[in-house]
């Protein structure tokens, strides 16, 4: 719903205003629908935008995080991206054509809208709004390209690396409000275990310092060293001290296991293993006349 008139701000006094389609535009080209545009709270979960439907109005995120779904031909929705602040939705409208992603809100937030009915009345919001919306496109594009790339990378904590950095432009901030393990399982195809243990390696390298179960800082001179293949050395804090990593190793040779595991193999499988005769012990041996005359 929309906010308070209190809550509410114009487009010259919000942080976000550059980053907006909505809000870069001058005051003249933006003077015929100025006053419909509306600013409205969303909450985790709402769907923001349907695929295959036409959007009724052009909307840019100003707070918040969100799922970009794109179904197939099995009409399964698959996540493809994320998107964040200053990303456009609903830009379809001003042609009138479907919508070809789904946006699902990851946490709650705010976005802008205008009504798609008066960026038409307006001639599709004049030159000045048609050329930002294409420079829009293009970025989104991109963008969306970013996130298919990071998907050819060799491992899922150099996956997992990318991400993070794309949130953080996404969020604009180095202190990143993470989704749950189970979107980025289901954004990098792998489980939520996986992600678990890759955020944990990334923190024991220092690229990553987690502030609490939401939200972690990004390193980037290590989270690059990691994506570029260099070598990072773990910083002294990072290594967790416990009873192993203080304990002095042992001189005793290790025990050699394999002929017991090759035994149990045997035996699992049905086959019969022979088993050692066993010595019976020595007779202690009669004291020598030496001794007993001694």
């Amino acid at each position: 719903m929309p906010f308070p008139e209190t809550d509410r701000k114009t487009c010259h006094d919000c942080s976000s205003r550059h980053q907006c389609l909505i809000g870069r535009q001058s005051d003249a080209a933006r003077a015929p629908w100025a006053a419909m545009v509306e600013e409205r709270r969303f909450r985790k979960g709402d769907v923001l935008q349907h695929q295959g439907e036409t959007a009724g109005a052009v909307a840019v995120i100003k707070v918040g995080t969100a799922l970009l779904q794109r179904a197939g031909a099995d009409q399964v929705a698959r996540p493809v991206a994320m998107a964040g602040c200053g990303q456009a939705l609903g830009t379809s409208a001003v042609l009138g054509t479907p919508e070809d992603l789904t946006w699902v809100a990851l946490m709650e937030g705010r976005l802008c809208e205008v009504p798609a009915a008066a960026l038409l009345r307006a001639g599709g919001g004049g030159t000045e709004f048609l050329q930002s919306l294409l420079r829009e496109e293009v970025q989104a594009r991109a963008r969306l390209a970013d996130w298919s790339g990071l998907l050819r990378r060799r491992g899922v904590t150099a996956q997992l690396a990318s991400a993070l950095l794309q949130l953080s432009q996404l969020q604009r901030s180095t202190l990143v409000r993470l989704p749950t393990h189970t979107v980025l399982a289901s954004l990098l195809a792998t489980t939520r275990e996986t992600v678990a243990r890759s955020l944990t390696q990334l923190a024991l390298h220092g690229a990553v310092v987690r502030h609490d179960r939401w939200h972690c800082a990004i390193v980037r001179g290590p989270l690059m060293a990691l994506l570029e293949g260099r070598a990072v050395k773990a910083p002294a804090a990072a290594l967790p001290v416990t009873a192993a990593t203080l304990a002095v190793p042992a001189l005793a040779p290790p025990v050699a296991a394999a002929p017991l595991r090759r035994r149990v193999a045997r035996r699992e499988a049905g086959i019969p293993v022979a088993r050692r005769p066993v010595r019976a012990a020595a007779a202690p041996k009669a004291p020598s006349p030496q001794a007993v005359q001694a």
